[in-house]
């Protein structure tokens, strides 16, 4: 990790803090403006983090620069019903309990245009069993995957999934049709993270996401 000239006896967690407190000061001085697409179309990302992508209106509940709206993702009131052409959201449903779940989907649905498109990247359940199983049933090997860094407050997995049960749980809401997407064969994800990553153990590497899109 490079550390931008602090000293590299700074521990990871504390340079992260650091770089929060530095990107809420710059926001407090600079409010992004919402992007404007061809034929108005409007993209959303849901707990983009650090990951600034073009042409998304980028919203996370930790206030850096390039975050347009700082809340939490589970209410998206500030939009109307139906504004959205796409919503992309990587690695964040985990974070709601499983009793949220319905009433979070819900409310991505409802901010989605006919015909609009859920993205949705989340751990997947069944690929972290067979990370534990290669491993020897080396319960370290997947206990950050499982149960998530808990780095912070907003690091704590509190649902599972795998491809029947998220199905499922898109069907209930209203959606239409759910299939398997692919970073490299989709438009409008031109950027890396957990959709597209694999996790390294013991030089090995095992893939640890399920990418599903529902229409509406």
């Amino acid at each position: 990790m490079k550390h931008c000239g602090i000293s590299g006896g700074v521990l990871p967690r504390t340079y992260k803090r650091i770089r929060i407190i530095s990107s809420m000061m710059k926001r407090k001085v600079h409010t992004p403006r919402l992007p404007v697409n061809k034929d108005n179309k409007v993209y959303i990302h849901l707990g983009c983090g650090e990951i600034n992508a073009p042409g998304f209106i980028n919203i996370d509940a930790i206030p850096f620069p390039h975050v347009h709206y700082v809340r939490n993702v589970d209410d998206l009131s500030i939009f109307p019903s139906k504004y959205a052409d796409l919503i992309y959201v990587s690695h964040v449903l985990e974070h709601f309990g499983h009793n949220e779940l319905t009433g979070v989907l819900s409310e991505w649905y409802r901010v989605l245009k006919e015909w609009g498109i859920l993205r949705l990247s989340v751990p997947d359940f069944d690929k972290i069993i067979n990370i534990y199983v290669a491993e020897g049933n080396d319960i370290q090997s997947i206990t950050s995957r499982l149960m998530g860094g808990q780095t912070s407050v907003y690091n704590f997995h509190k649902s599972v999934f795998n491809d029947k049960y998220l199905r499922q749980l898109l069907l209930s809401v209203g959606f239409t049709e759910v299939r398997e997407w692919h970073t490299e064969k989709v438009e409008l994800h031109s950027f890396d993270d957990w959709a597209s990553r694999d996790i390294d153990i013991n030089g090995r590497k095992y893939p640890i996401s399920l990418n599903l899109e529902a229409i509406r």
